[in-house]
């Protein structure tokens, strides 16, 4: 699990160094997630090292998502100012998305 672990790592100081170095408008994070996404369809599938890493990582999921919560509460008042603005942009990208994704399935299973 550790070498999995030091693999998702790398792949991130990877796109942190791409994202710095081509000044790149992306968090470094994602680009290293990108990169991670073309070595396993390179290497067409995920290795086990990989596989064991992130289903234990997938496991503390909820605890990964502690920092995020208790970073927006110093934004609760403007969170609270802009509540009808925030709930139809959620609102409007959750259907959005749920839309894609039902005629995205309703065309893969056509063609299946």
């Amino acid at each position: 699990m550790i070498v999995g672990l030091i693999c998702f790592i790398c792949f991130q100081l990877a796109g942190e160094w791409i994202v710095a170095y081509l000044s790149l408008p992306l968090p470094g994070s994602i680009c290293g997630m990108l990169l991670l996404l073309v070595f396993m369809i390179v290497r067409g599938g995920v290795d086990q090292v990989l596989l064991v890493a992130s289903n234990a990582l997938f496991s503390r999921l909820p605890l990964l998502l502690i920092p995020v919560t208790v970073g927006v509460m110093p934004w609760l008042p403007f969170l609270s100012a802009h509540l009808f603005e925030l709930t139809f942009i959620l609102l409007s990208s959750y259907l959005l998305t749920y839309l894609f994704a039902f005629f995205l399935m309703t065309k893969l299973v056509k063609q299946a």
